[in-house]
């Protein structure tokens, strides 16, 4: 498949090449009603610059819908194991219980440390 691949990218440019190098004619080219004095190379290169960006629209348009299934997935799976359980899981840190402690206390007063050197925002 590689040179495969390889084959037809060495023969598109080799055509896009001779296409440059041989053709010097020029044409009309109209777009949305107002016409373009272009030559023949222009012209087949802004149909591979138009294919590339098809190209590239249709491979982002694949990526974003496979993520978009895979979450709705993975979505699917936690539900799933969320009604399998005795119901929600419980989940509880050890770093949550430990801000609480460090948190002053309503009616405490925290003194500045002098060798502090952070400046308040």
């Amino acid at each position: 498949m590689a040179v495969l691949g390889i084959v037809l990218i060495v023969l598109a440019v080799l055509f896009g090449l001779g296409v440059s190098v041989t053709s010097s004619a020029s044409t009309t080219l109209e777009v949305f009603g107002v016409d373009f004095g272009v030559s023949v190379p222009t012209v087949y290169f802004l149909g591979a610059l138009t294919g590339a960006a098809l190209v590239a629209g249709l491979w982002l348009l694949k990526k974003g819908l496979g993520r978009g299934l895979r979450r709705r997935k993975e979505m699917r799976e936690l539900r799933a194991k969320v009604t399998e359980g005795d119901g929600a899981p419980e989940v509880t840190t050890d770093r949550d219980e430990t801000l609480a402690d460090e948190r002053p206390a309503l009616g405490e007063r925290r003194t500045e440390d002098p060798s502090e050197t952070h400046q308040p925002h």
